[in-house]
């Protein structure tokens, strides 16, 4: 009986796994045009320049010696982190630019998705819906998303009032 329920369980892993719903780092861009990782030189040819760049908060690093020079480049709601002339996404804030969106393939998210069109798409995710505290103390709820690799980071989608307020690209120190 039990080698007839082990087999069980081992041959509905790969349904199971079908089901995992991911996002691609290489497909994502801001406003269908920046990438989720973009070199310094390229940004500033393309769009000019940021609306500021400043020091990380120190929940936004890992607090080791190679993040010294680690700097966050803040455009148009959008953040990223900028280390040896590389900037790598971090986040998106929808109330700091009406204009700006997260696109992904043929799918797009910003300030006004809501919680319920986005539950309708991810219901897996959705299904472990989190109530977390914002910045400014306010009560959200986080839907996180995995790669569509074996990478260490999430992509986490923060909802205020059933509609999209931000999304992060977390990665955890080690």
């Amino acid at each position: 009986m039990k080698a007839l329920t082990l087999l069980a369980v081992l041959l509905s892993l790969p349904l199971f796994s079908q089901d995992i719903e991911t996002l691609s780092w290489d497909e994502a861009m801001i406003n269908d045009k920046i990438k989720m990782t973009i070199s310094k030189a390229e940004f500033d040819r393309r769009y000019k320049k940021a609306d500021s760049i400043t020091a990380p908060r120190h929940d936004e690093i890992c607090g080791r010696e190679e993040e010294a020079t680690v700097k966050m480049v803040h455009y148009k709601g959008t953040k990223y982190e900028l280390d040896n002339g590389i900037m790598n996404f971090r986040s998106v804030d929808f109330t700091k630019n009406r204009n700006t969106y997260f696109s992904i393939k043929n799918d797009w998210f910003d300030r006004t998705t809501t919680l319920k069109s986005f539950m309708k798409t991810y219901p897996g995710a959705a299904a472990y819906i989190e109530d977390v505290e914002g910045e400014e103390g306010e009560l959200l709820e986080m839907i996180t998303l995995l790669p569509d690799t074996a990478e260490d980071y999430e992509w986490r989608f923060y909802f205020k009032d059933d509609k999209l307020k931000s999304i992060e690209c977390y990665f955890p120190c080690d």
